[in-house]
């Protein structure tokens, strides 16, 4: 804690962060299918941003979720998008975890 300060929510923000391995599909595979969704998740309501994550070198890839509130984050988790992309065959080992976005006393 900066300062003695204890942190901070920004806003109402809330991120989600999903990852998982594959199975049975390739990495271009993969690439592939999420160029395919790239337009539904465009469209979720209160989604501010989608950053795809990967880590070649243990197989784990996922995404990082951006939300202006937890009632839009709650909202996604409860729609066909969430539900579809979560039970795809060619995903293993799926792990996802809620947080509030805080500001710890960082600039950047």
């Amino acid at each position: 804690m900066p300062g003695g300060r204890p942190a901070r929510t920004v806003g109402a923000m809330h991120a989600l962060v999903v990852t998982y391995g594959l199975r049975g599909m390739s990495a271009v595979e993969h690439a592939e299918l999420g160029e395919q969704l790239a337009p539904a998740f465009a469209a979720v309501p209160g989604l501010l941003s989608r950053t795809g994550l990967e880590n070649a070198a243990t197989g784990r890839y996922g995404a990082l979720y951006l939300f202006e509130s937890e009632a839009a984050l709650q909202g996604f988790i409860a729609s066909e998008l969430y539900a579809v992309s979560h039970e795809h065959p060619g995903l293993a080992a799926l792990a996802a975890s809620e947080f509030s976005v805080t500001n710890g006393g960082s600039k950047t």
